[in-house]
């Protein structure tokens, strides 16, 4: 049975990780190919050993952009809702050891409490609950039951339920085991709420800097954009200097770059995987499309102020 769920849950996965890649290369084979929305010959060489073809186009950048976010989408969104409902159980678990707790102590058998709490709405927990129940009742002892429901639940989930088998066995001291798990559960959960508070700093710190950068990417714009034209009226080396498009595509490449580890840092500081970061990259990612393909407004905007 634990085999099964194992391997269906893998293969969830897979599939969901075939249909993202698979939907992302059509869409770029579509939009390149067949509608053929980006324009190759605004490219820059970028010199070395082997010289590289960089296209500066705005809407081929849109579409890698596109491409990422299609691609990194379903399978970190599907495994953020999972960590949310696991989170969820772990978050009950303090209130639902209290409960137990006073039912054993009220001279109810840790079965029979259980069965009690499975018919109470605590949400994902409940379900869990329920399994475990009904594996009990069909015969199999409270700790193989117990484990088997909450198998695929976080490890601080599974200490605390396999202290509730603990609680069955010890007989007498059952509610003071219980209790003190309790106890136990709403103190550590306090540290981690502490925790990641403190933790969202550093999280607005990251945030911030992309924002900062972004920043005095359009002031670096608007300057080359001033400069640009007014050398180009007079000729000479200045004419070299890159085109406000070819230095936006570079600045829109390089805000691209920089934002990905960061965001894979964001994830892994608040849930300790680097699958919630890839949801922060989409979202990053859609805001810097946004900004770079309103910059050319926000320029002419401050170039009419600056001529005033």
């Amino acid at each position: 049975m634990s085999k099964h769920l194992v391997v269906k849950v893998m293969n969830r996965n897979i599939l969901t990780l075939i249909l993202s890649v698979f939907l992302a290369t059509l869409f770029l084979v579509i939009s390149l190919v067949v509608l053929k929305m980006a324009d190759f010959t605004k490219a820059l060489i970028i010199a070395g050993p082997i010289p590289t073809l960089l296209p500066y186009d705005i809407n081929f950048i849109n579409l890698m952009v596109a491409f990422a976010i299609i691609l990194l989408t379903p399978y970190p969104l599907i495994k953020y809702l999972e960590h949310r409902r696991k989170r969820k159980v772990e978050l009950l678990m303090p209130v639902f050891l209290y409960d137990l707790a006073g039912l054993v102590r009220a001279g109810y058998t840790v079965p029979k409490a259980l069965e009690m709490e499975a018919e109470k709405d605590l949400g994902p927990l409940t379900d869990l609950i329920r399994k475990a129940v009904t594996r009990i009742t069909l015969g199999e002892s409270v700790s193989k039951a117990l484990n088997k429901a909450f198998k695929d639940q976080t490890l601080i989930t599974r200490r605390f339920i396999e202290t509730i088998a603990e609680a069955h066995e010890s007989g007498g001291r059952a509610a003071q085991v219980l209790s003190g798990a309790s106890s136990h559960a709403a103190r550590l959960e306090a540290f981690e709420e502490e925790k990641r508070r403190s933790m969202k700093v550093y999280v607005s710190i990251i945030y911030v800097s992309i924002i900062v950068f972004m920043v005095s990417a359009a002031f670096l714009l608007f300057f080359n954009t001033a400069l640009y034209g007014t050398m180009k009226e007079g000729g000479g080396i200045f004419t070299m200097l890159l085109t406000p498009e070819q230095l936006r595509g570079l600045l829109y490449y390089a805000t691209l770059l920089i934002s990905a580890p960061s965001c894979f840092v964001i994830g892994k500081i608040r849930s300790g995987t680097i699958v919630e970061g890839a949801l922060h990259l989409v979202f990053i990612y859609i805001a810097i499309a946004i900004f770079y393909n309103s910059i050319d407004g926000i320029i002419s905007m401050l170039l009419s102020l600056f001529s005033l």
